[in-house]
């Protein structure tokens, strides 16, 4: 019997799957997830770690050592820091990030970890709805932006800011009031237009005040 390999993806990062001689199986090396293991039935011949919890081949993919059923792995990638999947379903890294359209579904940045920052998060969209996510919850579930009526007008400004054809949204929230036309980023959490200056999704001064 030979040593059990760490799997890695195709950046050369640690997974936590392992093979030895030609079997595979999840074990990751993570407190959260001590005494699982898990034995997971991949050809080798055709495997792809994806990310730390994702791996596939030819016919399934798993997620932490479970079978994703029904998913195909064809279009089955990563999409971002934050996004992985494809028509079958799109998954952030707490679970299913319950998108409408996955089908259609596209990430709008790379959802990194900013510098000073912990968690990573990002934007993404279908053709219905668009979407925020942020690693700071524990939930799997993205966010939707239910006051975009135009998620194809959808741009980013910032890590943090957005806008449509209508309004601006910090993260998940509409900045009620500002003007999506004049609305510029002026910090992590600021924007101005020409009627005031926001922190985050607040209005903190008003130019008619003045």
């Amino acid at each position: 019997m030979g040593y059990a390999q760490i799997i890695k993806d195709a950046a050369g990062k640690p997974t936590g799957y392992r093979e030895c001689d030609g079997e595979v199986c999840w074990m990751p090396q993570r407190q959260s997830y001590d005494r699982e293991f898990r034995t997971v039935k991949l050809d080798v011949g055709t495997m792809a770690a994806l990310n730390h919890d994702f791996i596939k081949d030819a016919s399934r993919v798993y997620r932490q050592g479970r079978l994703l059923k029904g998913v195909s792995p064809e279009d089955f990638r990563v999409l971002n820091g934050v996004f992985i999947g494809g028509s079958g379903g799109i998954w952030t890294p707490y679970g299913d990030a319950k998108i409408a359209h996955p089908e259609s579904f596209e990430a709008l940045d790379d959802g990194s970890v900013a510098p000073g920052e912990v968690f990573p998060q990002s934007y993404g969209r279908d053709e219905e709805f668009v979407y925020f996510f942020s690693g700071s919850t524990d939930s799997g579930r993205a966010s939707r932006l239910r006051a975009c009526k135009d998620p194809a007008s959808f741009v980013l400004l910032s890590r943090n800011y957005g806008r449509d054809s209508q309004r601006v949204y910090y993260r998940e929230w509409t900045v009620k009031g500002a003007d999506p036309e004049t609305f510029v980023v002026t910090g992590p959490h600021d924007g101005r237009d020409k009627k005031g200056i926001y922190h985050a999704s607040l209005s903190v001064s008003n130019t008619s005040d003045t």
